[in-house]
């Protein structure tokens, strides 16, 4: 019952947070900052009711550190440098801070979330992660089916009370991936196409091109665990049905890929596709390299290249990196996302290594195309800090085991002298 009531709260919380920013038609900070905060919440219910474990947290502590001294080093360097100081600016939209304030504001954010996720990490039921994502994924698809029915378009694309398609697109994805922390079923198969409609109403290519990559990911997770002659069944068989496929459905293949690529991905469109310089983005690229040329240690300041980009993001959280932090930033996030990646492959619980491989790959699928590297304003950034922590946590004590049975195993076998001794009575 106790660890029912904690997974119920982090889910509500959760869905609270992208609820808070719905209501409030994503322009009312202060409020998605008060459902933030009020993650203390959930994780006083854990600390009260199931206790904590701090075995393992070391490895991801040090990153954590090593992240947050990165951003404060960035801070104190530019602040010192007129032209790169912290300057007023509307945080959460509507409150006007001064330059010296928004510094703090985004490093106390960065502690807050990375507290939250090292707390879920440190659970003693290691079942915590993929229960808090199988329940926020039924949650999650409830409430998008209203949005789905009741949501306005805009030119075709989903934009529910004044809300971007593309942050649709991320909500969608995010209950997508809530599905793979489920038992197989049909709930399961529910929440994912509830997910994959909102992403495909939203139009939104690059949480489409995600789901793909976590799709991919799950192919292989269920690859590995099949034996060889199974493995051997399934390649045969699924080579026959691509055989029969383009035989016999020739012509619906090429009308379906067709219609992907004009419809879904929209790669001759005018506005949208391939000519228009990926909506844009090109320029905005461009402008952030340029940027991060003329400060390639430590850049202007986390979350502060906007404002030397005339207030537009970089959209791609790898070049926002390098000129919000310079190049120690960067090697910091690719190293958070390549040791948490490839820790997360030996996860013994199968549903928690589904979703926390998913979630780290969709991470880095979307970071080409997102603004933003550490995210506290919305579940999927959330649970990705909290992928990464269970991730890094689980290997310390596996490792930890491993060299506990190493050293009990040495302790226990004879010593090669004791053989050579001769024995005496």
């Amino acid at each position: 019952m106790r660890f029912h009531i904690v997974v119920a709260t982090y889910a509500i919380w959760l869905i609270a947070v992208f609820g808070v920013f719905y209501v409030a038609h994503g322009a009312d900070g202060n409020a998605l900052q008060l459902t933030v905060i009020c993650g203390i919440i959930p994780a006083a219910c854990q600390m009260c009711l199931l206790g904590v474990d701090w075995r393992g947290l070391v490895a991801p502590t040090r990153l954590w550190l090593a992240l947050l001294f990165v951003i404060l080093l960035s801070y104190l360097v530019n602040a010192l440098n007129p032209v790169t100081a912290p300057t007023p600016s509307a945080f959460a939209n509507d409150v006007i801070l001064g330059g010296a304030w928004t510094p703090i504001i985004y490093t106390v954010n960065v502690v807050f979330i990375l507290a939250i996720a090292s707390l879920v990490a440190a659970c003693p039921d290691r079942r915590l992660l993929r229960s808090v994502a199988s329940v926020y994924s039924v949650l999650g698809a409830i409430f998008l089916l209203y949005v789905d029915v009741t949501g306005e378009r805009v030119w075709g694309r989903l934009r529910a009370n004044d809300i971007e398609p593309n942050v649709w697109g991320l909500f969608g994805l995010s209950v997508c991936l809530g599905a793979f922390a489920r038992k197989f079923g049909l709930v399961a198969l529910g929440v994912l196409a509830s997910g994959a409609t909102t992403i495909f109403i939203a139009s939104s290519r690059e949480h489409i091109l995600a789901l793909l990559a976590a799709l991919l990911v799950i192919a292989v997770l269920y690859a590995r665990d099949m034996n060889k002659y199974r493995m051997f069944g399934v390649l045969a068989v699924s080579c026959i049905a691509l055989i029969l496929a383009a035989f016999l459905l020739d012509p619906y293949i090429l009308n379906a890929i067709g219609y992907v690529k004009a419809d879904v991905l929209l790669l001759s469109s005018p506005t949208r596709g391939l000519d228009s310089g990926l909506t844009g983005r090109t320029e905005i690229w461009a402008a952030t390299t340029d940027l991060w040329l003329k400060h390639p240690f430590l850049g202007v300041g986390f979350r502060q290249h906007e404002q030397f980009l005339a207030g537009a993001p970089a959209h791609n959280a790898y070049l926002a990196m390098l000129a919000d932090t310079g190049v120690a930033g960067l090697i910091v996030y690719v190293a958070l996302l390549t040791t948490s990646l490839a820790a997360s492959w030996g996860i013994q619980d199968p549903r928690t290594r589904r979703f926390v491989m998913a979630v780290i790959v969709t991470y880095i699928v979307i970071g080409f195309f997102d603004r933003r590297t550490i995210n506290a304003g919305n579940p999927f950034g959330l649970f990705f800090l909290m992928c990464c922590t269970v991730a890094l946590a689980d290997q310390s004590r596996r490792r930890a085991v491993a060299l506990a049975r190493t050293l009990t195993w040495r302790a226990r076998r004879p010593s090669t002298i004791d053989h050579a001794l001769p024995h005496l009575d």
